[in-house]
């Protein structure tokens, strides 16, 4: 599991360290774009991964109080603003910014939507299923054998979360039960692990 630790401070500095060092100039443009727009007041713990050889530190969740970026979509920058905000506590602002994501994904992008994969909301894994191509499996697999105890972190979360709200009929999903062969969140993790051989099955 990977270490939480404590935010005392939301910079444009700290919410770069979400993205490897090569991304530096448009990760901390990004930044400050999601900083200017997150709520004051907030904090939020954060969790290290590796991605590329180097550790990344992301946030937890993150609060914001505008969802209107300043940045146009042609900025190399766009991107990592919307990347951090599958990052927020909103979770409809979550399948927004993870759709824009997926549709320009990258190995930095990786453990943003890995992290989504052991969520519980199956509207945005219906999301990433969608958007799910070969080389994006690919990528993500990669990501996993970098991370092996976050990828199990990851599967137990898809578990736990099938097993409360999806197992069995119930309000969350709307008087529908899925099998465990059909929950979307293990459909995405054969998938993922079909791609690389070194990883166990879900």
């Amino acid at each position: 599991m990977p270490d939480m630790q404590e935010l005392t401070v939301i910079e444009a500095e700290t919410l770069a360290d979400a993205f490897p060092a090569r991304c530096r100039s448009p990760a901390l443009r990004g930044g400050t774009d999601v900083m200017r727009r997150l709520h004051p007041a907030y904090r939020t713990p954060h969790f290290t991964v590796h991605v590329d050889g180097q550790v990344v530190s992301i946030p937890a969740r993150l609060y914001f109080a505008s969802e209107q970026t300043n940045l146009p979509e042609d900025d190399e920058a766009w991107l990592f603003a919307r990347t951090l905000q599958t990052r927020s506590c909103d979770g409809f602002e979550r399948q927004r910014a993870v759709r824009d994501l997926l549709a320009h994904l990258q190995p930095w992008g990786t453990p943003f939507v890995a992290d989504l994969i052991g969520q519980y909301v199956i509207e945005i894994l219906d999301e990433i299923l969608a958007a799910m191509t070969p080389d994006m499996a690919r990528m993500i697999a990669v990501f996993a054998a970098e991370n092996p105890a976050y990828w199990a972190e990851i599967k137990q979360r898809a578990v736990s979360y099938w097993n409360a709200y999806y197992r069995h009929p119930s309000s969350e999903n709307r008087g529908r039960a899925y099998r465990r062969a059909q929950y979307v969140g293990f459909l995405l993790i054969d998938r993922i692990e079909r791609g690389e051989p070194g990883l166990s099955s879900a």
